[in-house]
């Protein structure tokens, strides 16, 4: 085979399946293009090695030209968006009552996780540090802080379970709950709940607005762990701290 036959064989090979890919997609392809046929000119000058091409590329044309364009080659180069179906149907549990919830698709690219969020009650709050999943509509000041805080962290699972006992006990949360988990998703989870105290008809203890804090501890390669921290108050538990978990199901870190 010919160099020339040898270029046309590899583009077609690069170009195969993907007419129907995304615009992310084709600028993707188009680059790995300008990289492996550069111009002409730097090809044929005397007294070099015709297609000289770095090692990365060398290794590209051989993974193509001996085992095609498999499957994980082009999940390597897709968005973690185009990985997954968009929407989908989940049944939860609310209270007793089974319902049907229609669940939307959110990525972070950076942090490297999906999670299906309920669109129709929630929205993805993006940050810096990480996401935050709150109310759609936001709760009157009268109610005690409700959202789903997902953090990446360079740390361990007992380095986590350290700093966030520590924290619950300077925000004065009692400790509640401390266990290895395997749902809704693998980990260790911590729940803390805020100090009681008497309300207006004089019962004293925890009452429906007292702050809950649950954290969910998961690890992932490279002494990194995913901390999600659920904060709700007590009335509120099998509602908002239901459907957390519910959508918490369907995180996962792609890697």
């Amino acid at each position: 085979m010919n160099e020339k036959e040898l270029d046309k064989k590899i583009e077609d090979e690069l170009k195969k399946d993907t007419n129907s890919a995304t615009e992310l997609k084709n600028d993707t392809w188009n680059k790995i293009n300008k990289e492996l046929f550069p111009s002409q000119g730097f090809r044929k000058k005397k007294g070099k090695k015709r297609g000289i091409i770095s090692g990365l590329t060398a290794a590209a044309i051989v993974a193509i030209a001996v085992f095609g364009m498999t499957d994980p080659g082009q999940a390597m180069i897709q968005s973690l968006k185009d990985m997954f179906v968009e929407e989908k149907e989940q049944e939860i549990e609310i209270e007793g009552h089974k319902e049907d919830t229609d669940v939307q698709l959110e990525a972070n690219e950076e942090l490297r996780y999906v999670i299906y969020i309920d669109d129709s009650r929630y929205k993805m709050v993006e940050g810096d540090s990480g996401d935050r999943i709150v109310p759609e509509q936001e709760l009157a000041d009268r109610y005690p802080e409700v959202s789903m805080e997902i953090v990446r962290k360079e740390a361990t699972t007992e380095e986590m379970v350290e700093s966030i006992k520590n924290s619950l006990a300077d925000n004065k949360m009692e400790l509640r709950q401390e266990e290895q988990v395997n749902t809704p998703i693998n980990g260790v989870v911590i729940r803390g709940i805020g100090p009681g105290y008497t309300n207006e008809a004089g019962k004293t203890g925890q009452q429906w607005d007292t702050p809950i804090e649950k954290y969910y501890i998961t690890e992932t390669k490279n002494n990194q762990v995913f901390v999600i921290k659920q904060s709700y108050f007590l009335e509120a538990a099998e509602g908002h701290g239901a459907r957390f978990d519910y959508m918490l199901k369907s995180f996962e870190i792609v890697n």
